[in-house]
């Protein structure tokens, strides 16, 4: 099986993130991109895209980057994670993109950048890094 093959079989598990809408675009080793509409119920009070979603995409493109760096029949979950937010996330779609910095034998280092459009302009509006742990 191949590696997209692979990873869309494991994607199919991941509820939340078909709740929400978001789908996975592309599919590299060691990177992963998905991008989704922003709808009501995925924004704050503010009419930002809620911090919660921000940080749930970063997880899953960074969670997968780390998968595509691990052999079968390991799995990956997260061990650390941290983000930070650059700018308010007011627009029309987002797009996240996942990478594996440094893959190990128990570990995996991964970060994601998450992109807002709004008005034919993208902008970076979250940072995000995490350990993954291969299990």
């Amino acid at each position: 099986m191949n590696l997209e093959t692979r990873i869309r079989e494991k994607l199919k598990g991941q509820r939340f993130m078909h709740h929400i809408g978001f789908e996975i675009t592309k599919i590299e080793e060691g990177r992963v991109e998905g991008e989704m509409p922003l709808h009501e119920h995925t924004k704050q009070q503010l009419d930002f895209l809620h911090g919660g979603v921000t940080l749930t995409v970063s997880d899953i493109v960074m969670g997968f980057a780390a998968l595509t760096k691990t052999p079968e029949p390991h799995k990956v979950v997260t061990a650390e994670l941290k983000l930070s937010f650059l700018n308010p996330g007011i627009g029309d779609r987002i797009r996240a993109v996942g990478i594996t910095l440094k893959s190990g034998s128990k570990l995996h280092f991964c970060e994601a950048e998450v992109y807002v459009y709004h008005q034919g302009k993208e902008t970076l509006i979250a940072k995000s890094s995490s350990t993954m742990a291969i299990i």
